[in-house]
């Protein structure tokens, strides 16, 4: 499986949808526990808006949402702003017969 590739988000624009979260997991006893590093740092989880610039007076393609695991609490508010991943990367994940890719960013912080 593919971990930790290197994404390119040159020429789209980040907009978070809210403040960041802890990320959380629910265990094999079912209890709710949140997820950190594996030096013990807490992990966050952040909703972001991804949309591509226009380019040469052409139309902007849709964009999606999805939400990216952050490894450092963010240092200021960032709900409905444009912001930057720095370092963002994917990976690719399967788990109880669900498979998917995951993208995650050292911080996020405002454009610009």
């Amino acid at each position: 499986m593919l971990k930790n590739v290197p994404v390119q988000l040159e020429g789209y624009k980040v907009r978070a949808l809210e403040a960041p979260q802890f990320k959380t997991f629910q265990n094999d006893a079912g209890k709710i526990e949140q997820q950190t590093t594996p030096d013990g740092a807490p992990l966050y989880e952040l909703s972001v808006f991804m949309r591509q610039r226009p380019q040469d007076g052409q139309r902007t393609p849709k964009g999606f949402e999805v939400k990216v695991t952050l490894e450092t609490e963010p240092q200021e508010p960032l709900e409905d702003e444009v912001v930057e991943l720095v370092n963002p990367r994917i990976s690719q994940w399967s788990r109880n017969g669900r498979d998917g890719v995951s993208l995650r960013a050292t911080v996020v912080k405002l454009a610009g």
